[in-house]
């Protein structure tokens, strides 16, 4: 990977394959560090743990490095949240993909580059499918929310991007007294898009919006049902009067 002239160290890398061109910047980014730091011959190696002046790992520093890192983020907030909510693991992982994008999407599979038949959007084959189009922009979906929007009585834009939607759907528009269950009906809906958006693409199941909203009002009164033990509605009582219990 190299060699040395006159004692002093120059990197020469052979690299096993070509980069993808999502690669190039992190090739040259990495040479670029490496380069900065001076290889002496006679030097014995030290492996050094920056965040302690002394170079020494300790757990109380990674521990203080890791708690900084998330509490200077935007979106802190609301992955402690999602995190807190009495709803199955799975619905707070899938959920937690879909605020990172890191759902299996036509634009995330082409930038890993893989191989895949059509890029446009499942649903309404309009525009390249991505998180933002899927979920919240594409015809077929965007009505999903505007009946949501009704059921807690406000109007106004929403964003597209996954964490902003989020935000503004169930902290934005006003003092939310159903909090956790705003943000459980919010999970209950996009798992249901992507639940019978799968269906489409790998059974042949049409794309029915009627469907995707009442399996998302089942699954979010389901989750109340097995969390809550004073809760004691009836699914047809509660899907019959979501908004008194949504908004």
């Amino acid at each position: 990977m190299g060699h040395f002239t006159h004692d002093s160290g120059r990197w020469d890398m052979r690299w096993r394959r070509n980069f993808f061109d999502h690669e190039s910047h992190l090739a040259v980014q990495f040479m670029e560090e490496i380069s900065s730091v001076p290889i002496q011959r006679q030097v014995k190696d030290t492996m050094l743990w920056l965040a302690e002046p002394n170079g020494q790992y300790t757990t109380k520093s990674a521990y203080r490095l890791r708690m900084n890192t998330s509490s200077s983020s935007s979106d802190g907030k609301i992955f402690k949240t999602i995190w807190q909510l009495k709803i199955p693991p799975w619905a707070v992982v899938f959920c937690w993909r879909l605020l990172k994008n890191r759902l299996p999407t036509k634009d995330n599979l082409l930038r890993r580059n893989a191989i895949t038949q059509e890029a446009n959007c499942p649903l309404c084959g309009c525009v390249q499918e991505d998180v933002g189009y899927l979920f919240f922009n594409c015809k077929l979906a965007k009505g999903l929310w505007w009946e949501s929007m009704s059921w807690i009585r406000v109007v106004g834009p929403l964003p597209i991007t996954p964490v902003c939607h989020f935000s503004q759907f169930c902290d934005g528009f006003e003092a939310v007294v159903n909090h956790s269950t705003r943000c459980g009906w919010w999970i209950a809906l996009t798992s249901s898009i992507w639940q019978h958006r799968n269906q489409l693409i790998f059974q042949g199941k049409p794309f029915d919006p009627y469907k995707v909203m009442d399996h998302a009002i089942f699954l979010a009164w389901s989750w109340l049902k097995a969390n809550d033990k004073d809760f004691s509605t009836c699914f047809n009582h509660w899907s019959s009067n979501i908004t008194n219990f949504v908004a």
